[in-house]
C-alpha cells in the first residue's frame, strides 16, 4: 500500500548522479516501504541509453531477477548511482541499494 506525503519537505528532493554525471530530479510523493516513491524529471544527462539500460532492469526485476538477466542490474550499480540533496546542503548524499526508473517515477531504497 502506497502512502501519499502530501507535505513532504522541499530539501527531501534529490539529483540523480549517474557515473558522476547529473541525469535527472527526484521527487518524492509517497513510501510503500522500504520504498520511496518519486517523480523522475530528466536532465539533458538522460539518454536513450541510460532508459534503455533502466529498461532492461525493470524488466529483469518483473522477471523475477533470473541469474541470466542481472547484466543490467550489475551495469547501473557499476556504473554508480548517487542521489544528491538538492536544497539541503548539510543532508547526506545517498547510494541507494537500487533505483527504478519507468515512464516518470522512480522509486529506491
Amino acid at each position: 500500500m502506497v502512502r501519499e506525503e502530501g507535505n513532504a519537505s522541499p530539501s527531501a528532493s534529490w539529483r540523480v548522479y549517474i557515473g558522476g554525471e547529473p541525469v535527472g530530479d527526484l521527487h518524492p510523493h509517497g513510501f510503500d516501504q522500504p520504498w520511496i516513491i518519486c517523480k523522475f524529471v530528466p536532465l539533458p544527462g538522460w539518454n536513450s541509453e541510460l532508459e534503455s539500460l533502466f529498461e532492461a532492469q525493470n524488466e529483469t526485476a518483473k522477471n523475477r531477477f533470473p541469474a541470466d538477466q542481472m547484466g543490467p542490474v550489475k551495469e547501473i550499480r557499476d556504473r554508480g548511482v548517487e542521489l544528491h540533496p538538492l536544497l539541503a546542503e548539510d543532508e547526506a548524499i545517498i547510494s541507494p541499494l537500487i533505483l527504478y526508473i519507468e515512464n516518470g517515477e522512480a522509486r529506491f531504497r
